[in-house]
């Protein structure tokens, strides 16, 4: 990914997490970590699928000392995973909300922005699943 992405990608994300220390940095043709104070945090990939163009970013959190592998997330593990992305983000106004009729994932939403699901992952815990398309970064 060029430096104009990025920049512009760390932008969106700095503006939508209200957290001026997020930023992009490239790691390749497709690929780009994304950065809290300096740290990785996630990975971003670029897509661009018949001229549509999106960017997936992947963050894991930590399995729960003593969780099973695919515990259903209920209240209490999303309040845990609340608090876990709110501190990695620096986003003070991340929620993370139970889905209807379903308990293997839940949305995370920046005030009432939905921005993602965060899901079981067997060997990573669970994992934050975020999209961007490229219309998104209009006003960034």
């Amino acid at each position: 990914m060029n430096a104009a992405e990025c920049t512009r990608l760390g932008a969106y994300l700095s503006k939508l997490l209200g957290s001026p220390t997020v930023s992009v940095v490239s790691s390749g043709a497709e690929e780009a970590n994304v950065l809290v104070d300096g740290k990785v945090v996630a990975e971003l990939l670029r897509d661009d699928d018949e001229g549509e163009l999106s960017y997936a970013i992947s963050l894991a959190v930590p399995r729960a000392t003593g969780a099973k592998k695919n515990a259903p997330i209920d209240d209490a593990e999303r309040a845990r995973l609340q608090g876990a992305l709110r501190q990695i983000l620096h986003a003070a106004d991340l929620d993370v909300r139970a889905r209807p009729r379903k308990t293997d994932s839940a949305e995370v939403y920046v005030h009432d922005e939905f921005v993602g699901t965060i899901s079981a992952d067997e060997d990573e815990g669970q994992v934050l699943t975020m999209s961007i398309l490229d219309i998104d970064l209009e006003d960034a």
